[in-house]
């Protein structure tokens, strides 16, 4: 009798093998063939979970950037003040533990092609993972407003915050002495600052 193969942990397993090959050699350096060979698997057995070596990619991406939202999720109630928060929801810029530094180099192999992609299934990914963020910022915001902590007002900051952390992150990758951790951070805390009541 054939071997029952569950979908969902057989494409699991086939992408946490894809995200050690990503981080250790890179996308562009990262062979398909080689892939398959490495994990037993024959061309057809991987074309039944993946059709192209993108597909595969994205994938991988959404899973680990859900995954990292989930961790966001069950850290956040743990953290008191607002730049703790902050920093938390953008400690994929701003910590240095394996987990992140990994999955931003995952995301740096692969910007071009979530930036420019034609792919609708991209596309409404990234917008759904901007809503969750938008989301957590203003209810973030909210929750100082209502406590007397912040202006009124400032809750209209909290969508230029993920812009401008994008785009020093962006920056980072573009000039050598660019230190994304210290200019992040201080521009956090000179927000906190304006913000706060007189």
């Amino acid at each position: 009798m054939p071997k029952i193969v569950n979908k969902e942990e057989k494409t699991n397993y086939i992408c946490d093998e894809a995200y050690k090959v990503f981080i250790e050699v890179g996308i562009d350096e990262f062979s398909l063939n080689k892939f398959i060979s490495d994990i037993n698997m024959s061309k057809g057995q991987f074309y039944h979970y993946f059709s192209t070596k993108e597909q595969l990619i994205y994938q991988v991406i959404s899973q680990k950037t859900l995954e990292l939202i989930n961790t966001i999720k069950e850290e956040y109630p743990s953290k008191k003040l607002f730049i703790d928060k902050l920093n938390l929801i953008f400690s994929l810029y701003l910590n240095d533990e394996d987990y992140y530094s990994n999955l931003r180099k995952l995301y740096i192999d692969t910007l071009h092609m979530y930036i420019v992609s034609n792919n609708e299934e991209i596309k409404e990914a990234n917008n759904q993972d901007y809503k969750i963020i938008f989301n957590v910022l203003e209810e973030l915001f909210q929750e100082e407003i209502e406590q007397g902590n912040f202006q009124k007002d400032s809750i209209n900051l909290a969508k230029s915050i993920c812009a401008t952390a994008d785009g020093m992150f962006i920056q980072s990758l573009m000039i050598s002495n660019f230190d994304l951790k210290v200019e992040l951070s201080n521009y956090f805390l000179e927000i906190e600052k304006l913000l706060k009541k007189k």
